[in-house]
């Protein structure tokens, strides 16, 4: 048991019970850490917050509770040490169902539930939440596509900076672009199908803290574009319908949304992977790409945008070879 494990369990002896166990969970790429405890024959998850604000998080839990969202029961807080014991919902993500016809009744059920979140949560409700004072802008859609900037084409692929300035502009005009028509909803931030735990044949949503009001394809585009599970040619009725169905929305606006957060997100792997050395997420990056290479098909607006990523990663290598990604999930890891 490390020195935190022990840490926590006294903590939990202290205010709740006994710990007969304590086992780590494979968590997110965050700065929790989630553990699975045995105390009273009765299985609970107790997350570690001590290295990042624990108050957003139950600020919207609060929140999704109070209007009945499916989530994991608090058991118990402490916003100082930032610990907290929640329900165990299980091992079960959306991207672990492996039975096509029960996925697709989940991906329908987490559908339905994003269109009550953004239809339900309106901004006077969210007004007393940090949920409903926060926003996304284009300057911070601009900051996390500086970041994929940074450390995928300059710092893992070596793309010489004079070769970044097309890239750059496009991703500024993209900024822009994502923000839609200037609606605003609910937006959980991180709605994708690691996020969406199948309990009792039922999806509760977890990793709600970064929540705000952000554009209403942005939740869409990260469920249906989602780099941990594709839901194949699908997705392109499935978005349509929806925009139609709420109206606030079209087509393009959602692939300026994917666009935007498939870049992130890619970001988000290769700094995972060059900075902290963890490589569990590179082979998320080739699917990333696919998806990125087809939005031209459906909005040609984004062609430029799309050449040029695509053109640096067919020319560029330099930790890693990305150039097979249409063929292979496994990017070619490079001695230097």
């Amino acid at each position: 048991m490390t020195e935190r494990m022990e840490d926590i369990a006294r903590w939990v002896g202290e205010k709740y019970g006994t710990v007969s166990s304590i086992t780590p969970i494979a968590g997110d790429a965050s700065d929790r850490e989630f553990f699975r405890m045995e105390s009273g024959g009765n299985s609970y998850v107790v997350m570690d917050s001590s290295h990042t604000p624990l108050w957003p998080w139950l600020d919207i839990h609060g929140l999704l509770k109070g209007m009945d969202f499916p989530l994991p029961r608090i058991i118990l807080s402490d916003e100082e040490l930032g610990y907290v014991i929640q329900e165990d919902l299980g091992n079960t993500r959306l991207c672990d169902v492996e039975d096509k016809k029960a996925y697709d009744g989940y991906l329908t059920e987490s559908l339905g539930l994003l269109k009550r979140l953004q239809r339900d949560i309106s901004s006077e409700i969210s007004s007393n939440s940090i949920a409903g004072r926060r926003y996304f802008t284009p300057s911070f859609f601009m900051a996390e596509l500086e970041h994929s900037i940074e450390h995928l084409f300059f710092r893992l692929l070596r793309v010489p900076l004079e070769d970044l300035k097309e890239l750059q502009g496009h991703f500024r005009e993209l900024s822009e672009r994502a923000m839609g028509s200037g609606y605003t909803s609910f937006t959980h931030r991180d709605y994708h199908s690691a996020n969406l735990m199948i309990h009792k044949g039922k999806v509760y949503m977890i990793d709600w803290q970064d929540a705000r009001q952000g554009p209403p394809c942005y939740d869409l585009a990260s469920l249906l574009r989602d780099s941990y599970r594709d839901c194949g040619d699908r997705w392109k009725g499935l978005a349509s319908s929806y925009v139609l169905g709420t109206g606030e929305a079209n087509m393009f606006e959602f692939v300026f949304s994917a666009l935007q957060r498939n870049m992130k997100a890619i970001g988000t792997f290769a700094y995972q992977y060059r900075v902290l050395g963890n490589d569990k997420y590179l082979r998320y990056i080739p699917v990333t790409l696919r998806y990125i290479e087809g939005y031209p098909r459906v909005c040609p607006a984004v062609k430029p945008a799309v050449d040029t990523i695509i053109k640096l990663i067919d020319i560029y290598t330099g930790e890693i070879d990305l150039r097979n990604f249409r063929d292979s999930d496994q990017p070619m890891r490079i001695k230097l």
